[in-house]
């Protein structure tokens, strides 16, 4: 069989992207990357191996450019960069051989994105390790990755920080609530955005309450007077039994129970 040769090489439109033409034939494209690194040159030797073999190298060189403009904006995580070139190809090999150049190039770095991650959900104040675990491990970042993020730049000392801000605010959004309740639904939703049980405690011993101290006596009249009317068509008995439930519901003390119900029975 007599040796094919490479007899032009001709750039395209695109740029950085050459046709390559084989004993006089139009035979495949390449990048510039590829050229330079096959040292492609007119009256080069070519066989059926390397041909295949200099298709595939354009194929993942292709693949990194996509790559490289998915992280053009932002950065990702390495799960987020194979599923996007998964849409792309089927092509297994080219996948990894592209997430194995970026890592070398420090464009995807799982630790650097968590460091990141962490340092930003910090920044807003909003929400605690918890949280961010569970958003970090649905972008499949590894457990001791997002753990050794979490230790380098949220301490303890700074999630509770953190979290007696939340919930200093969380507390003046429930004036309408008992002391009680509103020092309860300030707990849930502190878990609810992640701050662990063992240290939303701690971070209620440092939260100011004391405008809620003095609104009790205020507001178990005002609800109770509410829930008095709702089952006022109710035998007495039932009635009072019914609005105790109720303010009991709200976290109201008993004690202040008795008393507004003696109020509300006596009149």
């Amino acid at each position: 069989m007599m040796p094919k040769s490479i007899t032009k090489i001709e750039a395209q439109k695109r740029k950085g992207r050459f046709n390559v033409y084989v004993d006089g034939h139009y035979a495949f494209p390449v990048s510039e990357e590829v050229l330079i690194k096959f040292r492609l040159f007119k009256g080069m030797e070519v066989d059926d191996p390397l041909i295949e073999k200099l298709k595939a190298a354009d194929n993942v060189s292709k693949l990194h450019n996509r790559a490289l403009n998915y992280l053009a904006h932002q950065l990702r995580t390495e799960n987020e960069v194979r599923t996007k070139l998964a849409e792309i190809t089927e092509d297994q090999d080219a996948i990894d051989a592209v997430i194995a150049k970026l890592k070398d190039q420090q464009l995807v770095n799982d630790q650097k994105y968590a460091g990141s991650y962490v340092r930003t959900v910090v920044r807003e104040g909003k929400n605690g390790p918890n949280w961010i675990r569970q958003r970090l491990g649905r972008k499949k970042v590894a457990k001791p990755t997002i753990e050794a993020a979490l230790a380098d730049f949220y301490p303890v000392d700074q999630v509770i920080e953190v979290g007696v801000a939340v919930a200093q605010n969380l507390i003046a959004h429930h004036k309408q609530d008992s002391e009680k309740m509103a020092v309860n639904k300030t707990k849930e939703t502190l878990v609810r955005r992640g701050f662990g049980f063992d240290v939303v405690g701690e971070i209620m011993t440092q939260v100011d309450t004391s405008e809620l101290a003095g609104q009790d006596q205020e507001l178990i009249g005002k609800v109770a007077e509410k829930y008095w009317q709702k089952y006022a068509k109710l035998e007495k008995y039932q009635q009072l039994q019914k609005t105790k439930q109720a303010l009991f519901r709200k976290g109201f003390a008993m004690d202040d129970i008795s008393q507004v119900l003696e109020s509300l029975n006596a009149d």
